[in-house]
């Protein structure tokens, strides 16, 4: 799976520093079999920048600003009937959950879907298929 499937949202908020108005860049993709996060700051009145990245589950900031922008998609599977153990493992090592947590993301796939961005659903898409899961995404 190649990183072509990245969602970004820009906005412009006040500088901490200096009080100038600041840039920044809030994104997901998929790079390889993981999910990948950047944040990019940038304030032209004092020039400080920074530039956060990172693998695995974004940031809440990070996922809120992809989703403001982008919104989100229904991630099912072909058939809600199959069975996999795979699958709450998939949902824990893509999203670092608890084991509860995997359960209820499982469980929302097989009941009326995952939501989640559009990288997250992707992965999860191509994760599903190599496991013999086929699913759908709608939205």
């Amino acid at each position: 799976m190649s990183d072509e499937h990245v969602r970004a949202a820009r906005s412009t908020d006040r500088c901490p520093g200096c009080g100038g108005t600041r840039t920044w860049e809030a994104a997901q993709s998929v790079e390889g079999r993981r999910l990948c996060w950047t944040l990019d700051r940038h304030c032209a009145a004092c020039g400080v920048q920074s530039c956060d990245r990172g693998r695995g589950p974004a940031p809440e900031a990070v996922r809120a600003a992809v989703v403001a922008r982008h919104g989100t998609h229904l991630l099912g599977l072909e058939d809600p009937g199959a069975r996999g153990g795979t699958v709450p493992k998939m949902f824990r090592d893509v999203f670092d959950l608890s084991l509860a947590g995997a359960a209820r993301a499982a469980a929302a796939l097989r009941g009326d879907g995952y939501e989640g961005t559009h990288p997250e659903v992707r992965l999860l898409a191509a994760l599903l298929a190599a496991a013999g899961l086929p699913a759908v995404i709608d939205g």
